[in-house]
Formats: structure tokens, sequence, C-alpha cells
């Protein structure tokens, strides 16, 4: 799903590009006609395509539809990073706040393997896909088996916008030496901060910060971007005290 090529980002998602969901027999056909040179065996779900299938785009125009079509679908580098902090403090008491944001970046969500096992994990999106004409123009009909060439096939369905703000750390502070006046110590600080407070995203996913999956990468250390359900980054509150002598 990763590639790396001159001209393109590094570990850029390759993979099919679609055009929505056939949604009758008249679609179907249309489809054909368009891509496959009219015939069915031209298809990646061949002789068994039918209304619910995906609509996978010719890309390089010769009538087949096959791994010389697959191309760019997503990049999973930001077009955009940014950082906000400020300190506020007002006799003793301290307040700071960082942020941090990425836009631009997309992700390659798949909770699951490219199969159609019986045994696969599904999120509650399997309720939105195609189940009858007009139902859905994204995520194609549900099939047992071993015919869920619409899944099996790594396309565009899976990539998605992973722009987002997310408020690294809030703490809040007050040094007792302000109003202890006879302290021994140069600081008597007590803190609460509370870390990854919220997380501003479209993503649909656990965490739209994926960085490396060690599963996936371990022998290309450049893909990135590829979600596969890693247990996203923790919301964690802490209570402190800064002692100096």
């Amino acid at each position: 799903v990763s590639r790396m090529e001159i001209g393109h980002p590094i570990g850029y998602f390759w993979a099919y590009k679609t055009d929505g969901v056939m949604q009758n027999a008249a679609d179907v056909q249309a489809y054909l006609d368009q891509n496959c040179k009219g015939n069915a065996a031209n298809s990646l779900q061949g002789n068994s395509i039918q209304p619910g299938d995906l609509k996978f785009v010719d890309v390089n125009g010769d009538g087949v539809i096959d791994e010389e079509d697959k191309t760019e679908v997503g990049n999973p580098h930001p077009d955009l990073t940014m950082g906000l902090s400020f300190n506020l403090g007002y006799k003793g008491f301290d307040f700071s706040v960082t942020t941090y944001g990425a836009f631009g970046q997309q992700n390659m969500r798949s909770y699951r393997k490219f199969t159609d096992g019986q045994y696969e994990n599904y999120t509650s999106e399997v309720y939105d896909y195609w189940h009858g004409e007009g139902t859905s123009n994204r995520y194609p009909r549900l099939v047992p088996g071993n015919n869920g060439v619409n899944f099996q096939q790594i396309s565009d369905i899976y990539v998605e916008d992973a722009s987002y703000f997310r408020i690294q750390n809030v703490t809040l502070g007050y040094d007792f030496k302000n109003i202890w006046k006879n302290c021994p110590l140069p600081q008597l600080r007590v803190y609460v901060s509370a870390q990854n407070l919220f997380t501003f995203t479209g993503y649909k996913g656990m965490d739209p910060e994926i960085g490396n999956n060690e599963s996936y990468t371990k022998d290309n250390p450049w893909a990135t971007g590829i979600d596969l359900g890693a247990y996203p980054v923790p919301r964690t509150y802490m209570v402190g005290v800064n002692i100096k002598f």
C-alpha cells in the first residue's frame, strides 16, 4: 500500500481509485462500457459483477481494470504543521497551554486484513455499506465467503483525511512561597496537569496521529500513516509538587 517513487511523496498510498458504487443493472452496464470494453471479464469483479460493487477507475484507459491502474490515492505527510503555546503568571499562579496541529495528510484506515474471512473485524460503519439502490455511494455490498473483491482490493475507500489539532498539555500551578513568606524553600509549587486533553479532527479512527506502525513498517521504515488499530495516545491527568532546596 506504500511506495517510494521519484516525483511522489515518500511512502505515498498506492491503490485503486474508485468512482462510487454501482446502484442498478444499468449502472453496471454503463461501468462496463466505459471502463471494461463492455466485458465483465475485464473488471476486477469478473463475471460476478452486480449492483453494490465498486466502480474501479481505468486509470490508464486500456479497457481493463488490473494492477496497471493502481495509482497515488493519498499522502501520509501533512502540508502544514503548527504549534501554539502560551504561559500566564499572576501572584504565584502559573497557567500554560501547549498545542500542536497537522493538516493536509491522509491515513489508510483498515482495522482488519484485506480479506473477507468470517473472523475479520468491522467497525459500526458496516451499517452504512450498500444494501440496496441509493443506500451508499462509497462503501460496497457485503459478500460472505471469498467473493468480497471490493474489500480485498486495496483502494481509496480506506483513505481518510487525518488533519487534526491537539491540545497537548494544560497545566495550572501555584507556588505557596507567595503566601508563606517565611518558607525556608526557594520554591514550593503544587500543580495539576492534563496531557492530550482533546483532539479536534474529522478522522473516524481512534487517533489521527499514526506515525509508523511497527507490525507493517519493520521492513519498510519509510512507510507511515497506516492505521491498523494502533492503541491511541491516552489522556493523562497528573498532580505534582515542585520543591527547590
